[in-house]
């Protein structure tokens, strides 16, 4: 739900608080201290499922569909950004497949693991269905609904016959068609053959949910709606002779022993869950884009200008880079960010909208994050070299302060023996002679 530019190609979890004609009011989830706010009700969508196979061993099975130019979703900042896939690469060690992705909005580009994306869903609420865009694939969501609670206890009402003559007091020992017992007492003296009725209490089965799905259209007898599952499980699920009308409800049975395969959070809910958990919900006025290269870009460009590239020489390089401080690598996005003049183009720009005071401090404060970065980056011999320089730009200080202290002190003690030091003062240093007062300064 595009809220302002910034923020376009992009959607966020929100809660509900009341409807008026055609808006809604909702509170965003993902953001920290945020206000209420009433959008268009056209623009909001249910939360999307789980990817289809998302609730086995290996949630990202469905990204093996993926190509290039494949449009899905990315999570970034709290939320879920439209991006097109650009490049798959598999490195040696890890094997996990890595996605250079691009937003087509506004051209950022970040690598990221298929764990972070998600299919582009669209939904289609004419007839409850979800449609994924990489490879057109459209579900019928398959939704559950639970009957209201009953009574924990129910009541059967059973009659027994006595098998012989019984006296009070005595209890008779009877079967119920489930094979479970239960003791009836006998309240007075009776016959054998004696009919005896009592009220069983018994413990009621919990109701069982219903599933069901709306029917698309096209769909007659013998056809095959293929239904999702909010947790990703896909099932196939057979249109009955007496097909019903499109748009209507359909109810899909399901196993007993099947049914706990159709329960569970989605991963979009373990996700967030995830975040909140990590303290990774940001605040939405907070937000800041990052600016960098990334390793594959700095490859590209390279293999354009030389047509040749060491990966290897590529890589340690940047890591030289990186623990002399020159570069500082983003933890988030993996982008390499120079601490010295190659962002002045963005810098520049900004700086053009301040005033004069505004732009001395933020001039001041970027070195000081320049500095404070370069030493934050600096590791092994590279922080100990420049330990060892700092050591010797104090020390160098040091002794000039207590070469300008002598010379004050050696002054002060001249002057007040100037009586006796006047006859001598001819042959002085012209500076010395002019520190004392004997002659004019030039």
């Amino acid at each position: 739900m595009p809220v302002e530019e910034s923020f376009r190609g992009s959607r966020y979890e929100a809660v509900v608080l009341e409807t008026d004609g055609g808006r809604t009011k909702i509170r965003f989830t993902s953001f920290t201290e945020e206000e209420a706010e009433w959008v268009p009700t056209n623009s909001l969508r249910p939360p999307p499922p789980t990817p289809p196979g998302g609730e086995g061993r290996n949630p990202n099975a469905w990204a093996a569909k993926l190509r290039v130019g494949s449009l899905v979703e990315m999570y970034a900042d709290g939320g879920w950004w439209d991006v097109l896939v650009g490049e798959m690469s598999t490195p040696r060690f890890t094997r996990e497949v890595s996605y250079l992705c691009r937003s087509p909005n506004s051209g950022d580009e970040h690598e990221v693991a298929a764990s972070n994306l998600r299919p582009r869903w669209e939904w289609r609420p004419a007839y409850s269905q979800w449609a994924t865009l990489h490879d057109g694939t459209v579900y019928s969501l398959l939704t559950t609904v639970h009957p209201p609670p009953v009574a924990d206890v129910t009541y059967i009402f059973v009659t027994v016959v006595a098998p012989r003559a019984m006296q009070k007091g005595e209890t008779l020992r009877c079967a119920l068609p489930n094979g479970s017992f239960f003791q009836l007492p006998i309240s007075g003296d009776i016959a054998a053959g004696t009919p005896l009725s009592c009220k069983v209490p018994q413990k009621a089965p919990p109701p069982q949910p219903v599933r069901f799905l709306i029917v698309p259209p096209g769909m007659g007898y013998g056809a095959k709606v293929t239904a999702l599952s909010p947790n990703g499980h896909v099932a196939h699920v057979g249109v009955p002779p007496a097909a019903p009308p499109p748009g209507s409800r359909m109810a899909v049975p399901v196993p007993q022993e099947q049914a706990a395969r159709f329960e569970g959070p989605t991963a979009y809910e373990r996700l967030q869950q995830q975040r909140r958990s990590a303290g990774q919900l940001i605040s939405r006025k907070a937000r800041n884009h990052e600016y960098g290269v990334s390793f594959r870009q700095i490859e590209q460009y390279i293999l354009a200008r030389f047509g040749v590239c060491a990966t290897s020489r590529l890589m340690g390089a940047l890591s030289a880079a990186v623990r002399a401080g020159r570069l500082v690598r983003t933890a988030q996005s993996k982008l390499f960010v120079p601490t010295g003049s190659m962002l002045s183009v963005q810098a520049a720009l900004e700086m053009e909208k301040l005033s004069e005071e505004q732009r001395v401090s933020a001039v001041a404060e970027e070195r000081r994050n320049r500095k404070l970065a370069k030493q934050a980056m600096l590791t092994g011999r590279a922080r100990r070299r420049q330990e060892l320089e700092q050591q010797r730009h104090r020390h160098n200080a040091r002794v000039r302060a207590a070469g300008v202290l002598g010379e004050q002190r050696r002054n002060a003690f001249l002057l007040t023996q100037m009586q006796l030091l006047e006859p001598f003062m001819k042959g002085a240093r012209r500076s010395l002679q002019a520190a004392l007062g004997v002659a004019p300064r030039e």
